[in-house]
């Protein structure tokens, strides 16, 4: 099958990293973009996977920021002047223009097939227009619709953030920040990102509902536990009661909530 073919048959795929640009990164920021760096090389690589649109979304409590925008065969490479952590988590907020992000893409192209990536090593503590359950509302339908949406977080507590927003288990991981484990990490994620891509869209949607990481492989990422907490059903609907029953993010802010559209946005464009 040629390349054209292939593209043809499996359709546009359009994919968004929402990476976690938060002061706590520092301590792994060589690391973050020399993984990140990987998965665009590994990309590049894939004859459908290189000619996917392919969207950088850096996010702190001062902006959430496009920093790539464009094929990902066109995308250069992650720099430190790119890359410098600071400030706070609006974790939620930046996962929502993420979601906005592939919305706009996808009615741009026609598309249906769309992989959204999130990478953080914190937990939300910063956000002004989404609660943990508008995100988990907005989530659902996509899942549903066939998205592939994959959060990567650094320790048991940030991965299980995922699962609380109705990511689902498969695709959630607790990952190690060392450059080992970030290199494993990305490594995996361009594998399950080129698998879905090169699929049609049917198969695609049953791909995205799947196991993607073995135990081993999660080993590999940083979880010495091997998804302990995370793909272990029981122990995630009890954490998620035992959240709920917590304390809520904090409401939404009309006066200063971020608009998608405009240059009155909040945390940037």
């Amino acid at each position: 099958m040629t390349e054209t073919s292939k593209t043809d048959a499996t359709g546009h795929t359009t994919i968004v990293m929402v990476l976690d640009r938060s002061g706590s990164m520092s301590s792994c920021r060589e690391a973050t973009i020399t993984a990140v760096n990987k998965y665009l090389k590994d990309s590049k690589a894939d004859a459908t996977l290189k000619d996917a649109e392919f969207e950088l979304v850096i996010f702190d409590t001062e902006s959430i920021d496009t920093i790539r925008d464009g094929k990902i065969a066109d995308t250069a490479e992650l720099t430190a002047a790119d890359f410098a952590p600071r400030s706070g988590t609006p974790l939620l907020d930046a996962i929502g223009r993420g979601i906005g992000k592939i919305d706009v893409k996808l009615a741009a192209s026609n598309g249906e097939k769309a992989i959204m990536v999130v990478v953080t090593d914190g937990q939300e503590n910063q956000s002004r227009k989404h609660t943990y359950e508008s995100i988990e509302a907005l989530i659902d339908d996509r899942q549903e619709k066939g998205w592939l949406i994959l959060f990567l977080g650094a320790g048991l507590a940030s991965a299980q953030q995922g699962t609380r927003m109705g990511i689902r288990p498969a695709n959630v991981a607790n990952i190690g920040l060392d450059e080992a484990a970030l290199s494993e990490t990305m490594m995996a994620m361009s594998v399950s990102n080129i698998r879905y891509a090169c699929s049609d869209f049917e198969d695609a949607k049953v791909y995205a509902r799947s196991e993607k990481f073995t135990m081993q492989m999660r080993r590999r990422m940083g979880d010495a536990s091997g998804g302990k907490g995370i793909v272990d059903v029981d122990i995630v609907d009890d954490l998620k009661k035992a959240i709920k029953r917590g304390q809520p993010a904090a409401a939404p802010k009309p006066e200063d909530a971020w608009v998608e559209s405009g240059s009155d946005d909040i945390w940037g464009s």
